[in-house]
């Protein structure tokens, strides 16, 4: 694989991020995404980064930025990371990874956290996240609950 560069989203990726979304279990249409896409990005402490490679996306990372009551940090949390499937291995995801660090250190103290289905387990995200140093043990150890109104 070329090396590939990592970039602020634009409308242009619209496409390519539909489709990813799909992949992922969360499908959109291209006009409904778009509007998303420029409602999230104009937010503070909002983004979405993508990886380019030979000018084709190949993945993608979305964040949000939160306040906590219970500390001083402020909470970065990944929204989403998908990386297309035959540039998995490549260190895409863990630059896209460490794109988002860089950023929640500016606000530092800073926590960064996402939610990771057991679905995705079987394909091996969750072994990636540890190793660039995710942890769900111990006594900060998590229980994801959802309810949709």
């Amino acid at each position: 694989m070329n090396l590939f560069e990592i970039r602020n989203a634009s409308s242009s990726d619209v496409c390519a991020l539909t489709k990813m979304l799909k992949t992922l279990g969360y499908p959109t249409d291209e006009h409904t995404l778009a509007e998303r896409l420029s409602r999230f990005t104009s937010q503070n402490g909002y983004g979405v980064a993508v990886a380019i490679s030979d000018d084709n996306l190949i993945g993608f990372v979305a964040w949000s930025r939160s306040l906590l009551f219970v500390s001083s940090a402020v909470r970065i949390h990944i929204e989403g990371i998908f990386i297309d499937q035959k540039y998995r291995g490549f260190g895409t995801g863990k630059k896209l990874m460490q794109h988002v660090e860089k950023i929640a250190k500016s606000y530092s103290p800073a926590i960064v956290d996402l939610t990771s289905g057991k679905r995705r387990e079987k394909d091996g995200s969750h072994e990636f996240y540890k190793r660039i140093g995710y942890k769900n043990e111990g006594h900060m150890a998590k229980l994801y609950l959802r309810k949709e109104l």
